[in-house]
Parts: structure tokens; sequence; C-alpha cells
């Protein structure tokens, strides 16, 4: 978000560094970037990540939280981060199935998503038409 490591970022991230960088518990910092954002964008709550697989995550609980619905959509073979549910490709026959070499998933993630081949509007239309997906 910040570029590809610029001099004004590198020095200001070194010195958070050296106040630590634990997203854990909140923190003077977190608070005050929390209303700064509030107020510069008008929503009164921000989850604040150290990675994409996070920020998915959290988008994901979300969007189940909000929609009552049960599962995600991917493009097959887009890079989603890991959250599990992102790991879903299609196999030969157009099912959804394992990513190769993906170990642990805690389902088949024919459970949990929905996968869609990139620029396939029918096949969105299709996966769509059901009406469990959250995001």
């Amino acid at each position: 978000m910040a570029g590809h490591a610029p001099a004004a970022t590198v020095e200001a991230v070194i010195r958070q560094t050296r106040r630590g960088v634990t997203f854990m518990l909140p923190t003077e910092d977190a608070v005050w970037a929390g209303q700064e954002m509030a107020r510069r964008f008008g929503l009164p709550q921000w989850q604040f990540t150290l990675t994409a697989t996070d920020a998915n995550r959290f988008a994901i609980r979300i969007a189940r939280g909000l929609t009552g619905r049960p599962k995600i959509l991917v493009f097959n073979y887009c890079y989603h981060g890991t959250v599990d549910e992102t790991l879903g490709v299609l196999d030969d026959l157009g099912a959804v199935t394992f990513r190769p070499g993906n170990m642990g998933a805690p389902v088949p993630p024919s459970v949990t998503t929905r996968v869609v081949e990139f620029n396939d509007l029918e096949g969105l239309e299709r996966e769509l038409a059901a009406g469990d997906v959250a995001c």
C-alpha cells in the first residue's frame, strides 16, 4: 500500500518495529489510527492486520456474518492468500477440489467454496444463482 520501500516508509517501519508490531491487543497507535480512519472515511470501526491473508480471513468472516451465507467464490488458480476456503480449484470435470499440494484443509473445499474461471460470466452467474455466496 505504501510502495516498494520508499525511504519515509522504511524509516517509519523501523521506528515502529523498535516499539513492537503486534496487533493482538490494542495499542495507543491503533486507537489513534482507528479514530483517524473513522474521521477520514466515516466508518466507525476498523480491523488492522499485518497480512493480506488475515485481511481476507476477516473479510470472509464479516461477509458471512452480515449475509448469513456460508460460501465464498474465488477464481480458479488465482492467489487469494492462504485462507483454507480460497485454496479450492476446478478439476478436469469442473468440480471444486483441493489445490495440488494443499495439506490439512479442515473440510473439502466444495463445502465452503465455489470456483469459476476468470472472465467466465456464464459460470459466475451459475455459481451465484444458488444465493449462498457471502463474498
